[in-house]
């Protein structure tokens, strides 16, 4: 009987992983490159899909909190790994990785991508302490802090899954940033008057990039002659919602960058890279499925509902695009190709 539920579970499992790769993959193959828009530092290619990929709503965090349907509270008298979130509202809620919740005893980090659906029960959320410095509840339940986490924490969150290099990546930043946080907490880095006057130069000269077509769905970050990021979303209603969080936390990892590099033609090599990464069901307390991705150069997650994309990230972790080891895997592909 054993045998028989462990092969029905391997079996059931690979079928699962296949339909994430047909998912996946039909979702890459809409997606085209579209010209760089650069701004200092910081390069952004659009990815812009050719047809419409989802038709289905999703409310954001900030919009559920200003609604009044999202309620954030501690698990019990306070666990740092883990929060409570109920949505009382009639659409599903989609809050994503990085997205900091204020308050209670400490500030958060969703450590994943959650979908709470439509009128759901309490569920337990898995997060991240970005408030280091601080154990005291200030205010009964969480708030949104309205802010993302500057795009290195959430990509050393991502690829350690550490929550000490969490801390050590926040710490780090308000060093270089020369920002002296009583408490630790993330939120400094978006609070200092300096920083936040460049952060807000690099919004404007990036705020059209979601208008430059009703199809635009993601980007692909960098900076120097590196990746540091892609984000991919169900549409544009979405990318759009959540651009204003985002080109903040991406502005984070260029302050003390030098002018990018990287051409259009090596990131449509990277997304042509992406298909081919492996997926590790990693499950989620709400809706949807919620997929680990990996490959030798870097981590990612892919949350599906519907059978289509919510929303797919991936970190390199290779420090240089030009780095030999993606450079021949690139030829290699392209040799398969032809």
């Amino acid at each position: 009987m054993k045998k028989l539920l462990l092969f029905l579970f391997i079996l059931t499992t690979g079928c699962l992983l296949e339909g994430t790769k047909d998912v996946t993959s039909r979702y890459l193959n809409a997606i085209k490159v579209g010209d760089a828009v650069e701004y200092k530092n910081l390069r952004i290619f659009p990815l812009i899909a050719q047809k419409t990929l989802s038709t289905q709503h999703y409310v954001t965090l900030d919009e559920a909190v200003d609604k009044g349907w999202l309620k954030m509270k501690e698990v019990g008298t306070g666990q740092i790994e883990f929060v409570e979130m109920k949505n009382t509202g009639p659409k599903i809620v989609f809050i994503m990785t990085g997205e900091v919740i204020s308050g209670a005893k400490q500030d958060r980090m969703t450590k994943e991508d959650i979908l709470l659906g439509a009128k759901s029960e309490w569920i337990r959320v898995p997060v991240y302490c970005v408030e280091h410095g601080r154990w005291v509840s200030v205010t009964p339940e969480f708030q949104s802090a309205k802010v993302l986490v500057p795009n290195a924490v959430r990509q050393r969150a991502k690829i350690t899954e550490s929550q000490s290099d969490v801390w050590e990546e926040i710490a780090q930043s308000q060093d270089e940033l020369g920002i002296a946080s009583e408490t630790g907490t993330v939120r400094s880095n978006y609070q200092d008057a300096g920083v936040q006057h460049t952060v807000d130069e690099y919004a404007r000269a990036f705020k059209a990039i979601p208008t430059l077509s009703s199809l635009t769905v993601g980007v692909v970050v960098t900076t120097e002659n590196r990746i540091i990021c892609c984000d991919l979303f169900a549409h544009n209603k979405l990318l759009q919602k959540l651009w204003n969080k985002l080109i903040q936390s991406y502005a984070m990892d260029a302050l003390h960058s030098e002018r990018g590099t990287v051409t259009k033609r090596t990131v449509e090599e990277f997304l042509t890279h992406l298909k081919d990464v492996r997926y590790v069901s990693a499950g989620t307390p709400g809706a949807g499925q919620l997929f680990k991705t990996e490959s030798f150069y870097g981590k990612g997650s892919a949350l599906i509902h519907d059978a289509t994309i919510v929303h797919m990230d991936f970190f390199p972790t290779i420090s240089s695009i030009n780095d030999p080891r993606i450079r021949l895997d690139f030829r290699r592909d392209q040799r398969m190709d032809n």
